[in-house]
């Protein structure tokens, strides 16, 4: 990384800190961790019986990656918000070479969502600690199977961010790109997913899943779904980066 790339890096990082999102994001993920893998167990959602096999942790595990909507928008608001408050101006004032700002913007939204990634990954291991004590089912957290989810975990919500940081350099309408990526994720996904299970698995939300090691039969293998998303968000960054490029701020 070079100097200026650095120093707008930790511009960017520096913007973060300063707003209350940000924050937000990282205490609201790990609540949302604890109270979903808390849920899914005590309602039964993953049988106690099923607790101590591979499958019964991944499924518990996999909750850990629910929060990635949250850094998904994180991304959003960290380019499409400069566009509704006027401050992209002076970014680019700044910053004239704007394939340098775009990149800058991408490389924090990554540690950003690492950040929460790990908070999230933290707080699942915690959680599924205190849950299996309390079943008294065996936990052993340093197995392939918990580390695979608890990796896939930090990956999804970094490549979520950064997919979100993409999606507002192009739809750089807050609210419109908001509405968006939830349409997308919660509807239009999760239908073409369930009409078509061979195109679905190639999807975003659909690979995210699969990288935080859910156990779901028709989801692509681990790492095959985190070359996936990983191509989405090169993908969408590159749409990013033309759009921004052609964009007049006049």
């Amino acid at each position: 990384m070079t100097t200026t790339l650095r120093s707008l890096v930790t511009s960017e990082l520096l913007k973060l800190r300063t707003v209350r999102a940000a924050r937000g994001v990282l205490a609201g993920a790990g609540l949302l961790v604890a109270l979903a893998m808390s849920g899914a167990i005590a309602s039964g959602g993953v049988p106690l019986d099923a607790l101590g096999t591979d499958t019964g942790l991944r499924l518990v595990l996999e909750h850990g990656g629910l929060p990635a909507i949250l850094t998904l928008i994180l991304g959003i608001l960290m380019t499409a918000g400069e566009y509704r408050h006027g401050t992209v101006v002076d970014t680019f004032l700044t910053e004239p070479r704007r394939l340098r700002a775009v990149v800058a913007k991408l490389v924090s939204g990554a540690l950003v969502g690492v950040a929460s990634g790990l908070v999230c990954a933290l707080v699942a291991a915690v959680t599924a600690t205190a849950w299996y004590a309390a079943k008294d089912v065996p936990l052993d957290l340093g197995s392939t199977t918990a580390m695979r989810s608890l990796v896939g975990i930090v990956a999804w919500q970094a490549l979520y961010t950064v997919i979100g940081v993409a999606v507002g350099a192009v739809v750089t309408a807050q609210a419109a790109a908001i509405a968006v990526v939830i349409a997308w994720v919660f509807l239009a996904e999760t239908a073409v997913a369930q009409l078509v299970v061979e195109l679905g698995r190639w999807l975003p939300a659909t690979a995210a899943r699969a990288l935080g090691n859910a156990p779901d039969a028709g989801l692509l293998p681990q790492a095959g779904a985190g070359a996936v998303l990983l191509g989405w968000a090169a993908l969408l960054s590159v749409g990013a980066v033309v759009a921004t490029s052609r964009r007049d701020l006049t």
